[in-house]
Formats: C-alpha cells, structure tokens, sequence
C-alpha cells in the first residue's frame, strides 16, 4: 500500500508479460546512460527485455473506494492479443487480499478502454456478463465512450479490441450503473478526472489531490520510464494520434514536475511510479523507493 495524505494506494495485479525492449528503444546510447537506475528493476539487461504489468489501482479516500483500470478480465475472446485470450488469472482472489470487496467499491473509472483496462468491469455468469462491482458507479468518459460505441466507424479499425465494447462497457450501460461524464470531472473534493488525448481520443487521467501532494493515475500515456526521458517512445498501441501522445505526454511531465507529483501508470514494474523533474529542456524519472509501498 502506498500513502498520500489522506489517501491509502492500493494495487491488484493481474499478470506481467515481457517484451524486447527495441520495441520501445532502438537507442542503446539512451539506455546505457541511465542504466543505473533502469536496471534491474525497469529492465533486464542481460535479456534486453522489459516487462508490462498489468494491475489496478484501488484508491481509499475522501470515504470513498475508486478502482481505476480493471485490466484484462477471465474468459475473453481476445484472439488478435493472445496474451488477453481466455485468461484465467486470480485477480478477484487477489483483489479481495487488499481486503476491499467488489461490493464495497463506490467508483469505477477506466482511463480509456483498452481491453487491458476494462476487462473487469464484468465477470462471466450463467452465460452473461455482469457488472463485478455490483454498488459501483462506473465513470466512463463519454469522449471516450462514443469513440469505441457509436462513432467507432469514424476512427482507423483496432482490431485487437474487437469485442471489448460489447462484453465489457454495455452491459455495465445496460445495468444502468454507468455515468457518462464529461472531459473535465469532479468525482469527489480529492479526485478529479482530466483528459489526455493521443492514446485513444478519449484517454483520461486521474488527479489524487491530497494536503501532502498530488498523484495521477496516468493509464496508458506512459508505459515505460524511457517515455519519459524521450517523449517520442512509443509502442504500437498509441493507436489513434501518435503525435497527440506525444504532445501529452510532454504537457503531463511538465504538469507534474512543477507539481512535485507523484505519476502512476498503468504498467510499470516495481517500484511501480515515480516522480518528473526538469534536466534542461527536457525531464527525468525519480522511481519511487520500493519501501514507499508498506
């Protein structure tokens, strides 16, 4: 668990899958000068890997119990994305080890949806998909939600999220728990939700504002901390404004350096975010020590 304030962070891991780093970096120069502090917990060197986690975020605070990126989910046909394809993971045993229950969850919110960040939004019963957070209300961004429902015809065909709309955001639409919100949304005195575009057209953050800082939960505008030494990275997912991504994740190094916030994004490796500053014209990452998380 982390702590911020008056803020308890919580994580639930889903699985981790690793990846040839080139796919992120083909500049061996950039990764040798920060080698120190990318290895070993950012990458493996002698494998010249780097590894995707995939987890959620379960924020306690201002009373309320918030779930930010529900990952893949059990039992999906995600053929195109084998790693997503009928998983059988335990992350409702996992989930309920932080010791909050799926009922005891105020508020759902995806940063965008990705079948990595909306899988759990529902579970598989009777031949049914449910909502797993029975007394939630879930938070989808209507930018974002109209991008993957009605107009996805006016956007370039993901073929890997075939599907997910259908098994994972209707039937929460359907049960009558989801809120479309807008761009810019208060949930709560201490969170709010803000856009950051490129990713998909609607990718948003979550802003955790407490007395001893802030946090933002940045979804997928950074997968790696390389992203944030050279904003240009990029893996193949930024899928609908490439240059957009990039422009966000520019405008989110400078927000939270001035801000001395703490960023964390959806897939990091332990210690699973970090701190921005400024280093001339451009930034550096400041992992969080691995005994910030009690």
């Amino acid at each position: 668990m982390l702590k911020l304030g008056e803020a308890d962070i919580l994580r639930v891991e889903e699985f981790s899958q690793a990846l040839p780093l080139d796919v992120l970096c083909a500049d061996p120069a950039l990764i040798e000068k920060h080698k120190a502090w990318l290895s070993p917990n950012f990458i493996d060197v002698d494998a010249n890997t780097f590894s995707l986690f995939f987890q959620s975020w379960v924020l306690c605070v201002d009373d309320r119990v918030i779930v930010v990126d529900p990952c893949a989910g059990n039992g999906r046909e995600r053929k195109i994305l084998t790693q997503f394809h009928q998983l059988n993971t335990p992350y409702l045993e996992r989930f309920a080890a932080t010791g909050v229950r799926p009922e005891d969850v105020d508020y759902v919110f995806c940063t965008h949806l990705h079948c990595d960040h909306c899988g759990w939004n529902t579970q598989l019963r009777d031949g049914r998909w449910v909502p797993t957070f029975p007394n939630a209300r879930y938070l989808f961004v209507r930018r974002e939600t109209e991008r993957w429902g009605k107009n996805r015809d006016d956007f370039p065909d993901v073929e890997y999220n075939a599907g997910v709309y259908e098994d994972s955001v209707l039937p929460i639409i359907e049960a009558g728990l989801a809120d479309l919100v807008d761009d810019v949304y208060q949930i709560s005195p201490k969170l709010m939700i803000e856009p950051a575009y490129g990713h998909t057209m609607g990718h948003s953050t979550l802003r955790l504002m407490t007395r001893s800082g802030e946090l933002f939960c940045t979804g997928d505008a950074f997968h790696h901390p390389l992203q944030v030494l050279d904003n240009s990275l990029h893996l193949p997912g930024d899928a609908d404004d490439l240059e957009l991504a990039i422009a966000t994740r520019q405008r989110l190094c400078a927000v939270i350096a001035e801000r001395n916030a703490i960023m964390l994004p959806a897939h990091f490796q332990a210690p699973h975010g970090g701190r921005v500053e400024r280093d001339g014209s451009g930034f550096l990452f400041k992992p969080l020590a691995l005994s910030d998380w009690q």
